[in-house]
């Protein structure tokens, strides 16, 4: 079970892309595209599946960022709670079934827990479609408006497919769809379902 925990929480790892100007013709209403970094408050809902040497597995994750908490809720098909990872500036708290560990970061919590090196500082980025600045990039590939269609890093091979628009106000921000993340034996399909933008 700690395997299979471990490795959903990775898939959370995979994305990118990057933004095009946009405004409507309406003068009643203008919608500016905005860089993905200004998203930086969220509510995701996605759907992926994990395939390994063992086997495949499936579920749904929901993510929500804002200014005091980041919490992310593994789901099983069913729609139960594998695991809830939650992080503040001062502590990461990782809840299972019969465990729940505190660490003063989630990197750390995971060495302690399962003596894996996860580079969960890196997902705040990579989910929006942008590599990892404290990461080193070894390849990327656009397509003809900018967006990125391959990204490799941290050892992991990003390929994506797609992308959706999320209005905040007159504000809209566009990100991945779909992707395909390979790292060794590992296979990660996901496709997001629900993304909206949380204002203050």
């Amino acid at each position: 079970m700690k395997h299979f925990i471990v490795t959903l929480l990775v898939g959370l790892s995979l994305t990118g892309c990057s933004l095009m100007p946009w405004s409507s013709d309406d003068d009643s209403e203008v919608l500016t595209f905005l860089p993905a970094d200004q998203l930086n408050q969220w509510d995701l809902t996605a759907k992926f599946s994990v395939s390994t040497k063992e086997g495949t597995e499936s579920g749904s994750i929901r993510w929500i960022l804002n200014p005091d908490e980041e919490r992310l809720d593994v789901l099983s098909p069913t729609g139960s709670v594998v695991a809830q990872l939650t992080m503040t500036e001062s502590e990461a708290r990782l809840k299972t079934d019969d465990r729940e560990t505190v660490a003063k970061d989630a990197e750390t919590l995971f060495r302690e827990v399962m003596d894996l090196s996860l580079p969960v500082a890196a997902l705040r980025y990579w989910v929006r479609g942008l590599d990892a600045p404290d990461l080193p990039l070894e390849s990327v590939e656009k397509d003809g408006e900018g967006r990125i269609t391959v990204l490799t890093q941290d050892g992991w091979q990003l390929a994506y497919n797609g992308n959706v628009s999320i209005e905040s106000g007159s504000h809209r921000f566009e990100v991945p769809r779909r992707l395909t993340a390979t790292r060794g034996d590992i296979e990660i399909r996901w496709a997001s379902t629900e993304w909206q933008a949380i204002t203050q």
